[in-house]
């Protein structure tokens, strides 16, 4: 009996147990667990992908998100796509198949053993793998690896469905916020492509140096980047005005007032009853060059023929021109200059000034260019600004506008919208329903009182259906006045008051060029408005021709 146990042993091991067959074996069990593993992690990517979709569409409740349904589509997909991947890259291998196989099927062990041994060719390695392989095959791959997802997972699929589900069916309080930014964005769009017209428009310009035409240019360049970033009216507005100021920088500050001085001359020798001189104060007033020279040479030739009285009453006349250029101090030393000549009745010294008087009137018509190139860069980024906020202030209109019934009683004064017509002068605006406002200035609901420059005024007249909400905004300058005779008077500044005791009359003429200096001065420094400074300016020129 002992010398057959050697023979049984060796049959045993002989049969079809070798590591073959566990291989073999272990097929069907490595592709159950490995479709369980896919399908597990693929689940698992569409139950995350949508919890983040979710999630992406929950914020976009709360900011507005343009592109929010684009990123959860995405990341749902991309959590979908890297599950996938996931789970091809680690598909079990044939180890971890016979480990699994254990863990699942309480095998204690017998098929990781029998895989560990699978090239040991001893006896008992043998019976090993045919104990494991036994035990193995009593399953089916099929009916003992269940393919069917969990409570919890179905429970968490369905909730995160439906919540999806609500998020994209429900309707979303951002959706008018988006809305409201694309017509702006498209509004600003708009006048990004006016401003580059006007850029090149302004390109063309005769009358500008090259230097200023490549500091205008450089600033609308700048004003078309500020206002493609710009996420509301507000910082458009603010990047109009800034631009506004820095081409307002680029004017000479005294060109407002040798035109003044050439406008003043020009009327005073257009007064003459000398047909030349009246034929040269129409040339200056209309920059006509030649018209002037022809018109000087006449006056030189006619003054040749003259008797010294009637020389010097021409001169008396060109004299008083001069005075009145004073403004223009080119021009009017000129003047001067060609009335002494008249006067003296020497013909040389008489064609020399008429020379000088024509190149002061060039040098005007180039300033005066100029001077027309900036406020028609100025006027055209205004007209933006005013469209801007009529097109912002008509789609916030709509979606604020109150039922028949609401309308604001007689004597609220409230209007509707904004006036957007620039002007200069004193304007009457008409509110609501017979509010009334007086007030000098400009459009946009600004207004500027003379003197010290208090005043208010409501552009456009509103309906009675609308929610009249914009109001006239008022902005104080103070520009410094006289103080006459008779006791103490006294000065309100930003609410600060201050007693100005009487000092001694002056003549008017002698202070008024001083005030007017000062009253520059200090607008050119500030942040006032171009239309604001043109106000100012325009209300000194007033005064001196008084």
């Amino acid at each position: 009996m002992a010398s057959l146990m050697p023979s049984r042993i060796a049959a045993i091991t002989q049969e079809s147990f070798s590591s073959e067959s566990l291989v073999k074996s272990l097929r069907p069990w490595q592709r159950r667990f490995a479709l369980r593993q896919f399908l597990r992690w693929l689940t698992g990517g569409i139950i995350t992908g949508l919890i983040v979709a979710c999630l992406v569409l929950a914020i976009s409740r709360f900011l507005p998100w343009a592109t929010a349904h684009y990123w959860a589509t995405g990341l749902a997909g991309i959590c979908i796509i890297v599950a996938l991947v996931v789970a091809i890259r680690y598909r079990p291998t044939l180890a971890r198949a016979a480990r699994l196989a254990d863990k699942h099927l309480a095998l204690q062990d017998r098929v990781g053993t029998a895989w560990e041994l699978r090239d040991n060719t001893s006896s008992l390695a043998g019976l090993q793998r045919r104990d494991a392989l036994k035990q193995l095959q009593k399953y089916r791959p099929g009916s003992a690896i269940s393919l069917h997802p969990g409570r919890t997972t179905l429970i968490t699929f369905g909730v995160a469905a439906i919540l999806l589900i609500l998020l994209l069916v429900l309707p979303n309080p951002m959706d008018a916020v988006l809305q409201q930014q694309a017509t702006f964005q498209a509004h600003i769009a708009k006048q990004v492509s006016t401003i580059e017209s006007i850029r090149k428009e302004l390109q063309k310009q005769q009358g500008l140096s090259p230097t200023q035409q490549k500091a205008i240019d450089q600033t609308l360049r700048n004003l078309e980047g500020k206002l493609q970033q710009a996420k509301n009216e507000t910082e458009a507005q603010q990047a109009l005005a800034e631009a506004q100021a820095k081409i307002d920088q680029l004017r000479d500050p005294q060109s407002a007032n040798r035109a003044q001085g050439t406008a003043s001359a020009s009327t005073a020798l257009q007064n003459s009853s000398n047909a030349n001189l009246n034929a040269a104060g129409k040339a200056l007033a209309s920059n006509n060059s030649k018209d002037l020279a022809s018109a000087l040479k006449n006056l030189a030739s006619q003054a040749n023929s003259m008797s010294a009285s009637q020389r010097s009453q021409l001169a008396q006349q060109i004299e008083s021109a001069a005075n009145q250029a004073n403004q223009n101090p080119s021009l009017s030393s000129a003047l001067h200059q060609l009335a002494k000549s008249v006067a003296d009745g020497n013909q040389s010294e008489v064609n020399d000034a008429a020379n000088g008087v024509e190149a002061a009137a060039a040098q005007n018509a180039a300033s005066q260019a100029q001077n027309n190139a900036f406020n028609q860069a100025s006027q055209n980024l205004q007209q933006i600004a005013n469209n801007l906020a009529a097109s912002t202030d008509g789609s916030q209109n709509q979606n604020q506008a109150q039922t028949p019934g609401q309308a604001q009683k007689p004597g609220q004064g409230q209007g509707q919208g904004q006036s957007q017509n620039q002007g200069q002068g004193q304007s009457q605006g008409q509110g609501q329903n017979q509010s009334q406002g007086q007030g000098q200035g400009q459009s946009q609901n600004q207004g500027q009182g003379q003197g010290q420059g208090q005043g208010q005024g409501q552009g456009g007249s509103g309906g009675t259906n609308g929610a009249g909400k914009n109001q006239g905004k008022s902005e104080q300058v103070f520009v410094p006045g006289q103080i006459g005779s008779g006791g103490q008077s006294t000065q309100s500044n930003d609410n600060n008051n201050g007693v100005v005791e009487s000092g001694n009359t002056v003549p008017y003429s002698q202070v008024i060029e001083q005030y007017d200096q000062m009253a520059h001065d200090a607008i050119d420094n500030s942040n006032v408005s171009p239309d604001m400074k043109d106000l100012v300016h325009d209300y000194f020129s007033t005064l001196e021709g008084q």
